[in-house]
């Protein structure tokens, strides 16, 4: 596996404080000096196969205050706003136009210090065209690392703004699903109080007590679910059977509940909660509006790559003519789309004999049952 520079000077402890723009920067200028070091060495060495003594020395000096003043630069744009990459990229080669003369002087005494090449060449010491000549080496290689630089800013602001736009997108949506998911429980909560008070009142109270347990049971369940939880599926039916058991108190033996969940999905992923307003739609269109008993089928079956969710009654096709019907299917449909997009589809309408609403989206399975199957 290879490791960019930054990666690798992210892994020195001492070096694990800095910023990651200022890891990339510091990386960056490491390697257009070192570059800048090899090309003018090797030029140095083409003549002969001579080395000069202590020209690697001068040259590693020369390079190294080449790093120190490019960092120096950084340090001193550092509150820049990188919005503007042109600004960014002018300040720093108008700075580096006085570091580069600085490094000018300072790389002759160095060269003077370390090499005999003024000794051999004493009429070049500090001459126009010694001076010019190196001078123009240095603030190319400046010049360049400016180009690079004001890139590099200019990428770390592109990221920057693209996460701020990913958390600000995440945020909304985590707010936008927590409101659809709401919108199931107060009309559950008054039903089932509702009930609770009228068995109160008959004095049934082994009932009452089993159906706040219950409700309780649910309440816990949906309030710890978070709305863009996956949950699976076999937990998701348990919540559906205390939601029915509740229901069934009101309903009494009108209600009848089939259960065709194939076995091998009850790991599968799904969003909480995403089949009750479905079931509540059953019940309240189906059973709700007709005499007769009514059965209410809950199903899950696998088909390769996805999966379908159903439930289906057969209380006749008086869902289509309530407006309000419309509420939960686009509460479900908000739902699916902002968790799945276009890979999930919720399909719904009569049967000839009742109402059918089906949900298909993508199979994902528990990652504790992948491993078990393993």
């Amino acid at each position: 596996m290879s490791l960019s520079p930054s990666s690798l000077l992210a892994s020195v402890p001492g070096l694990r404080r800095l910023d990651p723009l200022d890891r990339s920067v510091l990386a960056l200028t490491l390697a257009v000096w070192a570059m800048h070091f090899a090309m003018r060495t090797m030029l140095t060495f083409m003549p002969s196969d001579q080395v000069e003594t202590g020209v690697i020395t001068a040259r590693t000096i020369a390079s190294s205050l080449g790093i120190g003043l490019c960092l120096v630069i950084h340090l001193l744009l550092r509150r820049v706003p990188r919005d503007r990459p042109w600004r960014l990229l002018g300040l720093s080669m108008a700075l580096s136009v006085p570091a580069a003369l600085l490094l000018m002087w300072a790389g002759e005494y160095v060269f003077g210090y370390f090499t005999n090449y003024y000794t051999m060449y004493p009429d070049r010491w500090m001459s126009d065209m010694e001076l010019g000549e190196t001078y123009k080496a240095y603030q190319w290689n400046f010049f360049a690392w400016c180009a690079l630089y004001a890139a590099a800013c200019n990428i770390f602001e592109v990221r920057r703004r693209d996460q701020q736009l990913a958390d600000a997108h995440s945020a909304a949506q985590q707010a936008h699903l927590l409101a659809l998911r709401l919108q199931i429980n107060p009309h559950f909560l008054f039903n089932t109080l509702n009930t609770v008070a009228g068995l109160i009142v008959l004095g049934r109270t082994a009932e009452s007590e089993r159906m706040v347990l219950s409700l309780s049971r649910f309440l816990r369940y949906t309030l710890a679910s978070a709305p863009t939880q996956l949950t699976t599926l076999a937990d998701e039916i348990g919540m559906l059977r205390q939601y029915l058991e509740i229901e069934g108190a009101r309903f009494s033996d009108r209600l009848k509940v089939t259960w065709a969940v194939d076995e091998d999905c009850t790991q599968a992923l799904v969003p909480s909660l995403i089949l009750l307003p479905l079931v509540e739609n059953a019940l309240k269109y189906g059973l709700g509006e007709s005499e007769k008993p009514v059965e209410i089928v809950v199903g899950a079956q696998r088909d390769g790559g996805r999966m379908t969710l159903w439930v289906e009654d057969d209380g006749g096709t008086a869902h289509g003519t309530h407006a309000g019907l419309g509420i939960g299917l686009s509460n479900v449909r908000q739902r699916l789309d902002a968790l799945y997009g276009e890979q999930a589809q919720l399909d719904s309408g009569a049967t000839g004999h009742g109402w059918r609403s089906a949900i298909s989206l993508p199979w994902q399975e528990h990652v504790a049952a992948v491993e078990a199957a393993a």
